[in-house]
């Protein structure tokens, strides 16, 4: 059998080098993935570093007394929307003579409790949960998706090189 007149096998060496209309030229993929590449590597380094600050965190607990409380609105979503909603917020006198608001729906005005600062000063109260599963997969994943991201610009730059 042969092949058709006009066209050349799938299995030819020569690159489509014409411009095909309705496409962004060659030179402009290259810079746009190049582009989206560098913003996921640095979405990867914040998140890498934001989690793996969480996972390394101390949080010392400190004694303090419940000296106030008022209501704050912080908006909430869920399946259904998006809706502000009512919260607790309590402001604790440190040990040290600071103050620190933090949410509690437990902590009575005027009894003492123990909360917990961390290194950075904010204070909770009670350790918050360590980095899990999840957002350890969320970060190899975003590390992932920039390396296939810099190994498909570099082929399409690759692509642009004349032939020798």
């Amino acid at each position: 059998m042969s092949e058709p007149k006009g066209r050349t096998a799938m299995t030819s060496p020569r690159r489509r080098t014409d411009h095909r209309p309705g496409y962004p030229p060659p030179a402009l993929t290259a810079a746009v993935l190049a582009l989206i590449t560098v913003v996921l590597a640095l979405w990867a380094v914040a998140v890498i570093g934001e989690t793996s600050a969480r996972a390394l965190a101390t949080y010392t607990p400190v004694e303090a007394t419940v000296v106030d409380e008022h209501t704050e609105m912080r908006l909430v979503a869920d399946r259904r929307g998006s809706r502000p909603e009512p919260f607790r917020v309590v402001t604790v006198q440190l040990a040290d003579g600071g103050r620190a608001d933090l949410r509690s729906d437990d902590l009575v005005v005027g009894a003492s409790a123990t909360v917990y600062r961390s290194d950075s000063g904010a204070v909770f109260e009670s350790p918050p949960a360590r980095p899990g599963l999840l957002e350890w997969s969320l970060c190899a994943g975003v590390v992932a998706a920039a390396v296939v991201m810099a190994l498909v610009s570099v082929r399409v730059v690759l692509r642009l090189r004349p032939a020798s």
